[in-house]
């Protein structure tokens, strides 16, 4: 006999989710087995909840469940707006280095359109991408081949993720990554605020013979949830990160340092 409770059978698959939040921002953190237990239906309904809610930014989701979100996140658009001037630099800087005829692996960063808006309009590129954005940026480059991998989108990363996603990545070979990062640790670990991001990530640093990673000062040092990889698999750092510590201690790994 099922021991769900019967105001919970009936519920819409929104009105699960209102419940699933309020439960989340009581408790903390939810486990999706418990929660399709207690719902009556599949953990994969129960999955499909979590994804949603963690796109709307209102969960942060983890393996097997979802958290409370410690801070809100800024959606892509609120996040362009921030550190413009630095951004541009670091853009600049990196787009520098692109030769011409190479293959680009473009990560979903705000830093990273500044990259793209830096391309001389001279340089032949191919550009491929899982990110709403950056492949509609990549197409005003006058001489940029645009390839958008497809999948599911989420909204605050606008980045295409999932299974078809990470196989179209794992069967590439750019010559470039360019990646942005949530937070590169003191652990001299990359890292990310969304669990699938994280896993796109790292595979297309394996997908690329050099990564280029851009970030602001103000990722160095910091934490984010879900592991990406060690920086020490990056080829250049390109950063406004100035007499910074951390930063020795990833040219002493190997990794190049631009510092803009």
């Amino acid at each position: 006999m099922s021991t769900e409770k019967p105001e919970f059978a009936v519920l819409s698959p929104e009105e699960r989710q209102a419940v699933i939040v309020e439960k989340v921002n009581a408790t903390g953190r939810v486990v999706a087995a418990a929660l399709a237990q207690e719902f009556g239906v599949s953990e994969d309904s129960i999955r499909r909840d979590l994804r949603d809610l963690s796109d709307a930014g209102l969960v942060q989701r983890f393996h097997g469940g979802a958290s409370r979100l410690v801070t809100p996140a800024l959606d892509f658009h609120r996040r362009e707006t921030v550190g413009t001037g630095e951004k541009q630099l670091i853009g600049r800087a990196a787009a520098v280095v692109i030769p011409e005829g190479a293959t680009l692996l473009v990560d979903s960063s705000t830093t990273v359109l500044h990259f793209l808006r830096s391309l001389p309009p001279s340089l032949s590129v191919r550009i491929i991408t899982t990110a709403v954005d950056v492949a509609a940026a990549a197409l005003d480059h006058p001489l940029s081949e645009v390839i958008m991998i497809g999948g599911r989108l989420g909204r605050l990363t606008r980045n295409a993720t999932g299974a078809g996603a990470i196989e179209a990545v794992r069967a590439l070979k750019a010559d470039y990554c360019i990646l942005g990062t949530c937070a590169l640790d003191n652990n001299l670990m990359l890292r990310a605020d969304d669990y699938e991001d994280a896993y796109l990530k790292a595979t297309m640093i394996k997908a690329s013979n050099k990564t280029l990673l851009l970030a602001t000062a103000d990722k160095l040092g910091q934490v984010a949830t879900y592991e990406v990889a060690p920086v020490s698999l990056v080829s250049t750092l390109f950063t406004s990160a100035h007499d910074n510590a951390i930063l020795k201690r990833i040219q002493e790994l190997g990794v190049d340092v631009e510092m803009t």
